[in-house]
């Protein structure tokens, strides 16, 4: 592993920061994916997307439109994965989570690229998805 990517893999602190359903079960899930890189058991470069960047600070608004202006779609799935010869998309979802119009235009979007999509409601259904995609040891 080079020292690049192990930076790349720090994980954040969080204090005092209040987490919804769907942060923990991320947040759970990105976790595992930096000890699985470390480790080298996941052949894959992987990023979240931050489509809630939106709200919170005073220059939100500003951070937003520049996103947009970049080119974030809204309703992209949380987590893409690139390896050698394909590509995937996870969202994530509590139990009782709902995909926004947004999340599901993306996914039509997907599938008529023919990129594998996927709603996970855990970080354990995450990981199944990652293995049936051979990408996990």
């Amino acid at each position: 592993m080079t020292p690049a990517v192990l930076r790349l893999m720090l994980r954040p602190t969080l204090s005092k920061v209040k987490l919804g359903p769907e942060d923990v079960i991320s947040i759970d899930f990105a976790n595992r994916l930096r000890e699985w890189t470390i480790t080298r058991h996941l052949n894959a470069v992987w990023t979240h997307i931050p489509n809630e960047v939106a709200g919170g600070t005073k220059n939100a608004g500003l951070r937003y439109s520049i996103a947009k202006a970049l080119g974030m779609i809204s309703g992209a799935a949380d987590y893409v994965f690139l390896w050698a010869g394909g590509s995937a998309a996870i969202e994530m979802k509590s139990e009782t989570g709902k995909q926004s119009a947004n999340q599901t235009d993306f996914q039509k979007w997907c599938e008529v690229m023919s990129v594998p999509y996927y709603v996970a409601r855990s970080a354990d259904e995450a990981e199944k998805i990652l293995r049936t995609l051979g990408i996990l040891k």
